[in-house]
């Protein structure tokens, strides 16, 4: 899932201002960076954010990592 809109907005805005080939380069990286990959922004919009993230999960894995008693 790409990045939020108004990511590409800044990045389209920098783009048209920029007449430096290597900054240009740079965001054009960076454009197909968060085209490309998750973001935080996705990670809320699906409910994964850090403090919440598999807590079902990593309970049960402790619970089986812990010294039977």
């Amino acid at each position: 899932m790409p990045a939020h809109p108004r990511a590409f907005q800044r990045l389209a805005n920098q783009l048209a201002a920029t007449t430096d080939p290597a900054k240009r380069d740079v965001l054009l990286d960076e454009w197909l960076d968060v085209r490309d990959r998750a973001t935080e922004w996705d990670a809320d919009q699906w409910g994964l954010n850090p403090d919440g993230w598999c807590l079902k999960e990593r309970a049960a894995m402790d619970d089986r990592a812990a010294p039977q008693q």
